[in-house]
């Protein structure tokens, strides 16, 4: 397979992160993978047992996959040996994110994230589906709360 060279005279770079690649050279297959729970909560009280992956099903289930049977036929033709670029700047690279330059033949990306938003409850309002309980020290009776679950909501 021909390859071109890539040349780039500046690249600038912020920030890399959470599984991010910024790869500079040929690779044969990048696979970046993210998981995280994103908890927000109207009142601030967090516990150092939250957050075992397991009990949710968006890490575990498998993602679908796009049969490709479809037999093409592809010809390319390089008109020039290399792939010339003056500058690249890039605010940020995240979440199972890729910035290649050169040649790769797979890049297989996956990123899974649990939005969690618990709000406190008010005072007549069964409307949501109700949350467990929360232990330690506070008022149970102030820390009362909703747990609103955007991916099982479809959001």
């Amino acid at each position: 397979m021909f390859r071109r060279l890539s040349r780039v005279n500046t690249i600038y770079v912020n920030s890399v992160s959470f599984s991010s690649t910024f790869e500079i050279g040929d690779s044969k297959y990048i696979t970046p993978v993210m998981r995280a729970l994103a908890v927000k909560r109207e009142f601030p009280l967090f516990f150092s047992n939250e957050g075992n992956f397991n009990e949710y099903s968006v890490f575990t289930r498998p993602i679908p996959q796009v049969p490709t049977e479809e037999i093409f036929n592809m010809t390319v033709s390089n008109e020039a040996p290399s792939i010339n670029v003056n500058s690249i700047r890039v605010t940020g690279i995240s979440s199972s994110s890729v910035v290649h330059i050169g040649s790769t033949n797979l890049i297989n990306a996956e990123a899974r994230i649990k939005h969690i938003r618990q709000l406190l409850r008010q005072p007549g309002d069964e409307s949501t589906q109700l949350s467990e309980p929360m232990e330690d020290t506070a008022n149970p009776e102030e820390v009362s709360e909703q747990t609103i679950d955007s991916t099982e909501e479809g959001g």
